[in-house]
């Protein structure tokens, strides 16, 4: 099994990118932007006016807000960050255009992986993408990180509702329970599959949604990847893990 050789201490950091109301929600192992959800440090820096208001929206960006991202990448840089990532998969919008202006490689969003899940499966299967609030998930976001509209036949999109947990705990800042988030998203996914049988993977684009990842998938069965599976995946080639050693290498000198 491959492993990262130094401790977790010892390892580069990895920067994240969060909004001003993070330190205002629970955040549990799971959670994207969290260290104790990695075998490696992560060191957060908060984007200025980087509200909910500002950052969830289906308008594009402008220039000077983006600079905004530009800045707190610069500062995880002179932090040692080797890489960074973000704490909302809304900020895929703005992944070409950030990733053009600092010198690191930053990963915005979960939604990044679609093009990837979309080509492990048939073309004659859809991918279901739950997200934080589907009026304001669109197509500024999705073309933001590679998906194509032809791409965009294969998903559909379900948010969560106003009026339930995950929204009222970001927005109004209710209690943070996690069994009734739990079961909100569970059903979700259900509710998604049953109505649409070809769905056979699902990306979760909100930062608050991994830790609930199994229980999606021991519910509906299928393969679902969030914000920890894109940011495990970056880590690992930002920073090569160490193999075990080859005690079988005279085996190798057979022709």
């Amino acid at each position: 099994m491959s492993y990262y050789s130094e401790s977790k201490d010892e390892l580069p950091p990895l920067g994240a990118l969060t909004l001003d109301y993070t330190d205002d929600i629970h955040r549990p192992p799971g959670d994207v932007i969290m260290s104790i959800s990695y075998d490696f440090p992560v060191i957060q820096q908060q984007v200025t006016n980087a509200t909910l208001v500002n950052v969830v929206k289906s308008e594009q960006f402008d220039d000077d807000y983006i600079n905004c991202y530009v800045e707190a990448c610069n500062k995880l840089e002179e932090k040692g960050c080797i890489g960074i990532v973000t704490s909302c998969g809304f900020l895929a919008q703005i992944q070409d255009k950030i990733a053009s202006k600092i010198n690191i490689p930053i990963a915005t969003s979960s939604l990044l992986q679609i093009p990837y899940v979309l080509a492990t499966t048939s073309s004659k299967n859809m991918i279901g993408v739950l997200t934080f609030d589907s009026n304001m998930l669109n197509k500024n976001h999705f073309n933001g990180v590679g998906v194509t509209d032809e791409m965009m036949k294969r998903i559909i999109v379900v948010g969560c509702k106003p009026n339930n947990p995950l929204q009222r705990i970001i927005k109004f800042g209710d209690p943070y329970i996690a069994k009734d988030l739990e079961e909100e998203l569970v059903q979700m996914a259900v509710e998604l599959v049953k109505e649409n049988p070809s769905v056979k993977a699902i990306v979760l684009e909100c930062t608050n949604m991994p830790p609930y990842s199994k229980a999606i998938q021991e519910k509906v069965g299928l393969p679902v990847y969030n914000g920890i599976t894109m940011v495990n995946w970056f880590y690992s080639g930002l920073k090569c893990k160490t193999l075990p050693k080859d005690e079988n290498f005279e085996a190798g000198y057979r022709k």
